[in-house]
């Protein structure tokens, strides 16, 4: 028979209203992200998938945190005092529920982490920063991977964890082992949140903007104050009396992943504040104007260039060095009409060297002609 505990200590209700909240939280901010992504035309990329088993195993985790409270009483009282009144049961079974709330905290962590990095690769792709990111996803495996195993065999026979009555069982230090493993997730989580930082700093950009960029980048400082305070908890559960001494730590061990999915999640949600024609991958859709654009540059065979419309009817070409003039004139053969460049410049104290070359073709319809005309000024002194 499955024991359900009435929800009568603040304790109890802290774990439950944490549990909810961030889950709902972590789903919203989730959904915002592909929002984002579906605003911006931009495809899933491998990040997505794994910020999103994140999530998942971040709201089971919190899952299992709401059924202990249910059905295992943390939070409700002291363990002598719920085995006296309701069995040894509950006990029995928040002891398994331990178990897999440990592989879905670390689950949960790992996948954000290896997420964020993989966004590191795909937008930071400097060496120096390739070379951290790998070499952080390495650690980040192995841990998950030691912490899995530590789980699995610090209590011989397994089922040691929840029945102590078993014959030649016995179990290491769990609590040292917890907090290695926070100690662990500590360091990862400030090498990901420092890695960009040099490369931030340097943009060349307006300081709002940069500062702003830091500052979203730097959200994951949550994290690592989570972590540090859960590490201190951890340190002083007392497993003996386990109803009682795990709430707080099964706080922090259910808001860690949560808040990493969220703070994960702000950075890629930018398509969500505004839309501009300038960034159509990134912010929204082009506009009409620029798709009439578009598709009138394809129409002319290039697809990287628009035509400009050029009514001006002159010419000029001035390169540097000793002063040269071209001119273009279109010539009747009365009348000369000069467009563009000529004559002396009456505020520099220059004499002209010119030679001059028309060549007039003359038209059968009203006798136009095209004259150019080149000019070369020396300065005084100068050969």
């Amino acid at each position: 028979m499955v024991v359900t505990f009435p929800i009568e200590t603040p304790a109890q209700r802290h774990v439950l209203g944490v549990a909810i909240a961030f889950s709902i939280l972590a789903v919203l901010a989730l959904c915002l992200r592909l929002l984002a992504h579906h605003i911006a035309h931009k495809k899933w990329i491998l990040s997505d998938y794994f910020i999103i088993a994140a999530g998942v195993f971040a709201v089971g985790l919190q899952s299992i945190s709401i059924t202990g409270v249910i059905q295992g009483g943390i939070g409700y009282d002291h363990v002598p005092i719920i085995a006296g009144k309701y069995g040894i049961k509950p006990i029995t079974k928040l002891l398994q529920l331990i178990i897999p709330l440990q592989f879905l905290w670390v689950l949960s962590l790992s996948c954000t982490k290896v997420s964020i990095l993989l966004l590191y690769l795909r937008i930071f792709p400097v060496t120096w920063v390739v070379r951290i990111s790998w070499a952080t996803i390495g650690v980040i495996i192995a841990w998950t991977v030691g912490t899995i195993l530590a789980g699995c065999l610090i209590c011989r026979p397994f089922a040691f964890n929840w029945d102590q009555t078993i014959p030649g069982g016995s179990c290491g230090d769990q609590v040292t082992s917890f907090t290695v493993t926070g100690v662990i997730n500590l360091v990862t989580d400030v090498v990901v949140l420092v890695t960009p930082m040099p490369l931030l700093y340097n943009l060349q950009m307006a300081m709002y903007k940069k500062v702003t960029f830091i500052t979203i980048f730097g959200l994951g400082g949550f994290t690592c104050i989570i972590s540090i305070l859960r590490i201190s908890i951890l340190s002083t559960m007392d497993f003996t009396d386990i109803t009682y001494s795990i709430p707080l730590a099964n706080i922090f061990s259910g808001l860690e992943p949560c808040l990493a999915v969220i703070l994960a999640s702000i950075p890629m949600m930018r398509p969500l504040l505004g839309r501009s024609t300038y960034t159509p991958e990134v912010t929204a859709r082009p506009s009409n104007r620029s798709l009439s654009l578009s598709k009138r540059s394809r129409s002319t065979g290039d697809s990287e260039f628009q035509p400009l419309k050029d009514d001006s009817s002159e010419l000029c070409l001035r390169p540097i060095g000793p002063k040269h003039e071209v001119g273009v004139a279109v010539e009747r053969f009365t009348q000369t009409r000069k467009i563009c460049c000529g004559g002396k410049d009456s505020r520099s104290k220059r004499s002209l060297e010119s030679g001059e070359r028309n060549l007039v073709d003359q038209g059968q319809n009203g006798g136009h002609g095209i004259s150019v005309k080149q000019e070369w000024a020396v300065l005084h002194g100068r050969t």
